[in-house]
């Protein structure tokens, strides 16, 4: 007995010098683990302001090309006015529209075109285009598309793409199918 009574005051006095040490690591483990989770969280927060910085001038780019591309279509239909003056009212809408059904014809060479009847609606005249391309890269398709969404007068904006991908001698083929309108006004005034 007289030795676990000389044990129980050593071992007591051990455990009353360890409490406050064992209280000061909790406290800084807890510290450490919420300073921890706020920099994480800081580090989230500032990639995303990133992200959306990155978009917003991206935005700013693209906004800044729509209105250099509204400039330049005012000039060309200025610089059309002032070129063909009264003798463009003469013109009808279905010669402008086939006219630059065979300018993409002619600049883009699809392996097979099709177009749909003039349609007349709202003051304007289309006319539907479906342009098939096989065995391409996506560089002409993107060229394609470009051009075609960059035409000023008549506009030829394009409303789908197919992109189909198959074997053809061992090799893979990519085809492509544009469809798009040509439309222009029905009393052409550029």
């Amino acid at each position: 007995m007289g030795a676990t009574d000389k044990m129980n005051p050593i071992d007591s006095r051990y455990e009353i010098n360890l409490k406050p040490l064992k209280k000061r690591f909790f406290i800084a483990v807890l510290l450490f683990l919420i300073a921890a989770i706020a920099l994480v969280t800081l580090q989230r927060s500032r990639r995303q302001l990133e992200k959306t910085f990155d978009n917003l001038t991206r935005a700013q780019v693209g906004l800044s090309r729509v209105k250099e591309a509204n400039a330049n279509r005012r000039q060309v239909l200025t610089a059309l006015k002032s070129q063909f003056g009264q003798g463009t009212q003469n013109i009808s809408p279905e010669m402008v529209l086939y006219g630059k059904i065979d300018e993409i014809k002619a600049r883009l060479n699809p392996n097979d075109m099709t177009i749909a009847t003039v349609e007349k609606k709202g003051g304007e005249a289309s006319l539907q285009y479906t342009l098939t391309f096989s065995n391409q890269d996506f560089n002409n398709l993107l060229n394609a598309i470009n051009y075609l969404h960059g035409s000023v007068f008549p506009i030829a904006p394009v409303s789908s793409v197919a992109i189909t991908q198959s074997e053809l001698k061992g090799t893979g083929g990519t085809s492509f199918k544009v469809t798009g309108k040509v439309i222009t006004s029905e009393k052409i005034k550029p």
